[in-house]
């Protein structure tokens, strides 16, 4: 490859041998080069291809500071490994937009704190909250700055983001936040605390999760309608959780407009029956 221009130190335009132009992210690669120069493959840490098409990468690249892009290059590369996902292009330009305006508001001494959705985060996703913890750890180091604790809720959301593709950041963080507030409606009317741990907090969080994606994108539920009758069966057999299904169906209405068809009631009452019974029956 031959080095066109740079951006920053750690970001350069460069030609493959194909007369293809790329934008290309490695430590150092921007640095010291002379249009023509020979750009090895092993300074490149990540590719983006420099057409029309992503004409927004070249213009928000060239905004980011090198340490900032070197940063977030190091937090992918670590979080790729540990959470087993693969960053988009316009994944990893929205991580170093938020990391940048992050490290602004620390310097600035502005903190964005929300307690209790940090707990509610950790328990829902453990793996990427830590992955979030250990990434703010990376840039402390790398850009010399003490970001707040609280920002690992923030990062989490970006990392369940790259996991879950069908989503947009939005959605992925609407979704959380409806989750946890279901999850409190049942903590609320069982008066106890789920087990975040357990196999059946994972099943009913997946299952809601199903269920709020399908809402947001509108689309409606192709399996075959059960039965009426068999409502009316989990009703009796199960009045309290019935009750609370009523109570989360009316607050999604409330929330987000949502109906609720009786297949998904059936469903969520075996779910709320089960994330409560096995805890109680511990």
């Amino acid at each position: 490859m031959k080095y066109i221009k740079n951006f920053n130190n750690n970001a350069a335009l460069v030609v493959d041998e194909h007369q293809t132009e790329w934008i290309v992210l490695g430590n150092g690669v921007g640095f010291g080069h002379h249009p023509g120069d020979h750009i090895p493959k092993d300074r490149v840490a990540r590719y983006f291809k420099a057409d029309t098409a992503n004409s927004e990468v070249l213009d928000t690249l060239g905004n980011f500071p090198s340490a900032i892009t070197d940063a977030t290059l190091q937090v992918v590369k670590a979080v790729e490994t540990t959470l087993q996902v693969q960053f988009t292009d316009y994944q990893y330009l929205i991580l170093a937009d938020h990391i940048d305006f992050a490290c602004t508001r620390a310097r600035n001494g502005i903190t964005l704190s929300d307690p209790a959705n940090k707990w509610e985060v950790r328990q829902l996703f453990p793996k990427e909250f830590e992955a979030a913890r250990q990434a703010i750890l990376t840039l402390d180091a790398a850009l010399g700055i003490d970001l707040p604790d609280d920002e690992a809720t923030y990062l989490t959301y970006h990392f369940v983001n790259v996991k879950n593709e069908q989503e947009n950041l939005q959605d992925t963080i609407a979704i959380s936040q409806l989750t946890v507030s279901v999850i409190k409606i049942v903590q609320l009317q069982y008066q106890m605390t789920l087990d975040a741990e357990s196999f059946n907090y994972s099943r009913f969080v997946s299952h809601l999760r199903y269920f709020f994606i399908r809402k947001i994108k509108g689309d409606t539920d192709v399996s075959q309608a059960l039965d009426p009758s068999l409502l009316m069966l989990m009703r009796s057999k199960y009045p309290r959780e019935s009750a609370v299904v009523n109570i989360i169906t009316n607050y999604l209405h409330k929330a987000r407009g949502w109906e609720m068809a009786d297949n998904d009631k059936v469903y969520l009452i075996l779910h709320v029956w089960r994330v409560t019974h096995r805890e109680q029956t511990k």
